[in-house]
């Protein structure tokens, strides 16, 4: 029997030139050697494919091969009707020769044993499934928490979130891996909103929740500028704990950048630097925070008074000489406003540069102008 190319190309036998030319480009992309490398079975399709258009693809040739189908298919159909289907059979026996009984009726309903075990089947199975659920979830959630303390001894922030994320996937009730990866998100991977859902979730599953939890979501606000959430958060950390430093800061700076309380604010910033030393870096920055508070509250000795001990404890602070120039401007003193300001600019305080040419550039025009007038007066 020959080969149907039109079977091989995949199209009818009354398929045109255009369709047979479709077809065999598809085929012969699909089974190329180079797209199917050391693929004996794809090269023999090609072959295949390729002796299929040879022969549809010219005219003569797809007439004489329809022809040879043709003649092919008779012969089969011939052969068919001249050989008989069944050999040594019998006709078919008479009535006289069947014979009927009836057959027992078959009870297909469940007894209230068979009820019984497949009800103790399934409870066990279930049973069996949730025994191997949980030791896999505490083995799995403990090997994830061996990670993630290591990864966090190695300063490797992100793997150690990542570990703790894949414990709370088999524990989610897992507190310590809830709480280490808020702490991670809020202080070093500058995620303060997954911080807030972290330690959201722990102030929630937790009857006694610690201060510093609060603290920490307040911080989160904080950051995320939720300033009366942020607020309301560090006011029930210090209620529970006054010892949190922090928190004084925080909340200082909440209502610093809400602009709601400036007295709270100063405060508050005079309770955290009481807890720190005079000359840490942090003790200066608290400085310069309470600085402003007292700026805002037009109190000018108080607010200098902080400026004169941050550049004790930094003699280049810029911020410091840029707070002491908003002061004098304030003041009403604008060459001494001016030559502090320069002094921060030079610093590279950025704001400081900008007014030194806006605000101190008008200033030595107008001086200018009026020496001038004196002279030719």
């Amino acid at each position: 029997m020959s080969k149907n190319y039109y079977h091989i190309l995949g199209v009818s036998s009354s398929a045109t030139s255009a369709e047979i030319k479709r077809a065999y480009k598809r085929l012969a992309l699909k089974w190329h050697p180079d797209k199917n490398p050391h693929d004996s079975h794809a090269e023999e399709r090609f072959k295949q494919v390729n002796d299929a258009y040879q022969v549809l693809s010219d005219p003569r040739r797809r007439a004489a091969f329809d022809l040879q189908q043709q003649y092919e298919q008779q012969r089969r159909q011939a052969q068919a009707y001249a050989t008989p289907r069944y050999h040594h059979t019998r006709n078919p026996a008479g009535f006289t020769e069947r014979h009927y009984r009836q057959r027992p009726k078959q009870h297909t309903h469940f007894s209230r044993r068979d009820l019984q075990i497949i009800l103790g089947g399934i409870i066990l199975t279930i049973l069996l499934i949730i025994g191997i659920n949980l030791g896999w979830g505490k083995i799995a959630s403990g090997r994830a928490m061996t990670l993630a303390r290591q990864a966090e001894q190695q300063r490797l922030w992100q793997k150690a979130a990542e570990a703790y994320s894949t414990a709370l996937e088999y524990k989610p009730k897992l507190e310590e891996a809830r709480v280490r990866r808020g702490a991670l998100r809020l202080g070093y991977l500058k995620n303060p909103a997954g911080a807030i859902e972290d330690y959201t979730v722990a102030l929630q599953e937790n009857a006694s929740p610690p201060a510093a939890w609060y603290a920490a979501r307040g911080k989160g606000y904080l950051q995320t500028k939720h300033y009366l959430k942020a607020i309301l958060d560090l006011d029930k950390a210090l209620s529970l704990d006054q010892n949190l430093a922090g928190a004084y800061l925080d909340r200082g700076l909440a209502h610093l950048q809400w602009e709601d309380n400036w007295s709270a604010a100063a405060a508050d910033l005079s309770n955290y630097l009481q807890n720190l030393p005079d000359s840490s870096a942090l003790a200066t920055e608290a400085l310069l925070y309470r600085t402003f508070a007292y700026f805002r509250m037009q109190d000018w000795k108080k607010a200098w008074q902080d400026t004169e001990q941050a550049l004790r404890q930094d003699a280049s602070n810029a911020k410091a000489f840029y707070l002491q120039a908003k002061i004098k401007l304030a003041q009403g003193d604008s060459a001494s406003g001016c030559r502090l300001l320069s002094k921060a600019a030079k610093l590279g305080f950025a704001l400081a540069v900008d007014e030194v040419k806006d605000q101190c550039a008008r200033l030595g025009l107008k001086t200018l102008k009026s020496k001038k007038s004196l002279k030719s007066r």
